[in-house]
């Protein structure tokens, strides 16, 4: 049985979500359950009669994923679950490198070998980006703080993404700029610069 759920989706995510559907030729809705699905598995919840139930080690016993049950149908069908699954898996973890604290990529997968990356400000300071999601806004506990009232408490976020980093906007009221455009997300270049507000940020690559 399915309900009709409201979820908020970051758009970046729901975008991507689409692209992988075209891709694969199934349905986005079949590809998010999917996901949920992979995702539900990973952390030791199986689906049993179309619900999640949680698994039932004793307590303190380790916990790992269980293997999945190959769906049933012709071979065709088969290959079509099997790249639904592995591309539900590169969306949990993009999710997992797009939230705080979520710790390392699953699977086992590493996260990746991107070039050093460095901000550079008007005034000559300079920060090495050294952590896979480094925050920029005004609040104290973002990496980069810049203290303006038109900047938003968590206004953008630069994140390592395979061998490549990206910036990418938190939904900020005034905005991230690239050569006077509005971006949400965008691969970042050597010599990239990149407006919060009116802060200007200089990217090396190295």
């Amino acid at each position: 049985m399915k309900s009709v759920r409201q979820v908020a989706i970051a758009d970046h995510l729901w975008e991507a979500l689409g692209r992988m559907a075209d891709e694969m030729g199934v349905d986005r809705e079949g590809l998010l359950n999917q996901a949920i699905h992979v995702y539900a598995r990973l952390h030791g919840y199986v689906l049993t009669g179309g619900a999640f139930e949680p698994r039932t080690e004793p307590p303190g016993a380790p916990r790992g994923p269980r293997p999945a049950s190959p769906p049933r149908g012709n071979s065709e069908r088969l290959a079509v679950a099997e790249r639904v699954l592995q591309t539900a898996a590169r969306l949990e973890r993009a999710i997992h490198e797009r939230t705080p604290g979520a710790g390392p990529p699953p699977l086992g997968e590493p996260a990746g070998t991107a070039p050093s990356l460095s901000l550079r400000r008007d005034d000559g300071s300079e920060w090495e980006v050294a952590r896979d999601r480094f925050l920029i806004g005004r609040g104290r506990h973002c990496d980069l703080v810049i203290d303006s009232a038109k900047v938003s408490r968590e206004h953008a976020a630069i994140v390592r993404d395979g061998d490549a980093w990206f910036i990418e906007d938190l939904g900020s009221a005034n905005g991230t700029w690239h050569d006077q455009e509005r971006i949400q997300r965008r691969r970042i270049e050597d010599g990239d610069e990149y407006f919060v507000c009116a802060e200007r940020l200089r990217c090396g690559l190295r």
